[in-house]
């Protein structure tokens, strides 16, 4: 994260599926039980959240992440209902 670049990652969900995905990874959080990747996924051009233990692989990529106000960690806070944000 603090490289501020995309990142490649193959992940499977809990049916199963594996898919690719390009992110740019935001904050990881512990829920719990478990550890997550927050991210803005190019795949579905919306914020999620990977659980690390599904992640097989990460590759780093060249691409720089752009200073997106909409696209923060900040706006993915408030839009998980944050308070004071």
């Amino acid at each position: 994260m603090n490289a501020r670049r995309k990142i490649r990652l193959a992940y499977q969900d809990g049916s199963g599926s594996t898919s690719q995905r390009v992110v740019r990874p935001l904050g990881c959080f512990f829920w719990g039980q478990v550890w997550t990747l927050a991210a803005w996924c190019e795949l579905r051009n919306d914020f999620r959240s990977f659980r690390i233990d599904r992640i097989s692989s990460v590759n780093v990529l060249d691409a720089p992440i752009k200073n997106e106000p909409d696209k923060s960690l900040a706006q993915f806070l408030r839009k998980a209902g944050a308070p004071h944000l």
